[in-house]
């Protein structure tokens, strides 16, 4: 019997605290150790510095220019030789032409030679959390996922999305499919929230910055936010509807745990500009599975900022702590969100939902107003949620298990 063949999966890497390092990590993981019979699992990733505790081969992207891998051929070529296989790029699509479509889009002859003759399928498991109008992809986007053999989704409204963009006879022949991320109820569950708020500092303290040693939470509204600080996480909303929610309820605290206060965003700025430089808790950098869990449990609420999310990790961590979050309506994150937790885009003058466009691929985002936010944050204080099921690994892996297993068989 010869050996199963050789998938790599391309992300951030598995090492990295990032979203898709986790979503490559956990998927990673669990194909190692369940799918020896079908495939080897290695993984190729920027970022973290790698781990011996992961039983697979993990390579480093070195030499990347605007996300083109300079160093793929050489990683290939280690791992899997001159036999045919398999990459899985968990990485957005509008990075990825060059792979895809290398004779299109691939300036660099050594690696457009590479990809043009080696023995490799393509697949993708693509974050899609905006359309472009007319409910579809802009142009470039589907030329870059028409380039991929097959395309998994992560939600249903995401999959259907790639259905009207790529043509029902192009999404049928790359198997065109959805599977939500999953969340582990051993990591993410509740903590006893009065005992959560008095440690607060202590739970978060490796990543404080400001505030954290001073609060005293134990009988005050805390609210939650953990976001990036890029274009898409919508920091100003945040901010506004932070604002009106203390005018409302003049003894509560805020926490935000992000990656950098200066980018997109001067959130300093911003905590001046709307008078929560005195409220607001701020962690920035790595906490443990363990002290985010604890963290989102001391929350009343927590926000999820983002204009659009394919899944939102922060969402449903704080939802599997019990602890409501508030989103957008919009996107694939309100597929497993009851309604009260979700906020609709404001309404124009003629009551049509007010969206505006961002960016290279015409991306639709909502509009919200904070006024909105404001009152859902007043509806929920108080409530405690139940984790949604159905995102529990143990029933979301036997999906990924019998897509990977599909594909492989036809390999």
């Amino acid at each position: 019997m010869g050996r199963t063949p050789p998938l790599l999966i391309l992300s951030d890497a598995v090492s990295s605290p990032t979203g898709l390092g986790r979503i490559a990590r956990e998927i990673a993981v669990r194909a190692d150790a369940n799918l020896k019979d079908v495939c080897r699992i290695a993984t190729l990733g920027c970022g973290g510095p790698g781990s011996r505790r992961f039983n697979f081969p993990q390579y480093a992207i070195e030499g990347m220019n605007d996300f083109v891998i300079l160093n793929l051929p050489e990683v290939w070529e280690d791992w899997a030789g001159s036999e045919a296989g398999i990459l899985l790029a968990i990485w957005d699509a509008s990075r990825l032409g060059w792979l895809s479509r290398p004779e299109m889009s691939c300036e660099n002859p050594v690696l457009q030679s590479f990809l043009t003759s080696a023995k490799m399928k393509r697949w993708i498991y693509a974050p899609l959390d905006a359309c472009g109008p007319n409910g579809l992809l802009s142009y470039p986007l589907i030329q870059s996922l028409l380039g991929f053999d097959r395309v998994l989704a992560y939600s249903e409204w995401a999959e259907n999305i790639l259905r009207g963009s790529l043509g029902e006879k192009a999404a049928q022949k790359r198997d065109l499919d959805s599977v939500p991320h999953g969340i582990d109820p051993e990591v993410f569950h509740p903590y006893e929230q009065v005992a959560c708020k008095a440690n607060f500092s202590s739970i978060t303290g490796s990543a404080t910055v400001r505030g954290l040693q001073m609060a005293v939470l134990s009988d005050k509204p805390l609210v939650g936010a953990v976001a990036t600080n890029q274009s898409r996480k919508d920091w100003g909303l945040w901010a506004e509807c932070c604002a009106l929610f203390l005018s409302r309820h003049p003894n509560a605290w805020f926490w935000i745990h992000t990656d950098s206060l200066e980018r997109y965003w001067s959130i300093p700025a911003l905590l001046m500009d709307f008078g929560l430089i005195d409220r607001t808790l701020i962690s920035v950098g790595h906490l443990s599975d363990q002290q985010m869990a604890k963290a989102y449990s001391a929350c009343d609420l927590t926000l999820g900022i983002g204009a659009g999310e394919g899944f939102g990790f922060p969402i449903f961590e704080s939802l599997f702590c019990g602890t409501p979050c508030i989103h957008g309506n919009y996107g694939g994150a309100p597929e497993h969100m009851s309604e009260p937790l979700l906020v609709n885009p404001a309404r124009l003058w003629n009551g049509d939902p007010a969206y505006r466009y961002e960016g290279l691929y015409c991306c639709k985002r909502p509009v919200f107003s904070a006024i909105d936010w404001a009152n859902t944050m007043d509806s929920m204080l108080g409530k405690r949620m139940n984790r949604p099921g159905e995102l529990d690994w143990e029933n979301v892996w036997p999906r990924f298990e019998a897509w990977f297993r599909k594909g492989l068989k036809a390999t």
